[in-house]
């Protein structure tokens, strides 16, 4: 029998065993043992992350009781919101007729508007 086996002829197993060796100097990284990076390791990009916050507040209801000689007009203008508003938060029919010990809900003024950033 001839050295290396009868069947493999001399010129496969010099190249089998340069296979060999180029494969083993691909795997010494591919290990069981997690790879250190160093400062010349690229890491992939991060994710863009886009998050929105909206911002709420809550208004606690304001109260108002009628007093003698208040009409809606002076009570809207003491709140800084309009007669319109203070009959729709309180399904006012007549607006012409409160009365003394009629207790009101206040709406909040409007927001005042936001500037631009420039």
């Amino acid at each position: 029998m001839a050295r290396g086996g009868p069947l493999v002829p001399r010129r496969l197993r010099v190249a089998g065993l340069a296979g060999a060796a180029a494969l083993a100097q691909v795997l010494v990284g591919c290990g069981d043992e997690p790879v250190t990076p160093t400062r010349e390791t690229v890491l992939p990009p991060l994710p863009t992350v886009t998050t929105t916050i909206a911002v709420t507040t809550t208004v606690a209801p304001v109260f108002y009781v009628v007093a003698e000689g208040d009409n809606l007009a002076g009570i809207a203008q003491k709140y800084g919101i309009t007669v319109a508003d203070l009959i729709a938060a309180n399904a006012i029919a007549d607006p012409n007729r409160i009365e003394v010990g009629q207790q009101l809900v206040v709406p909040p003024p409007p927001a005042p508007p936001t500037s631009a950033a420039g």
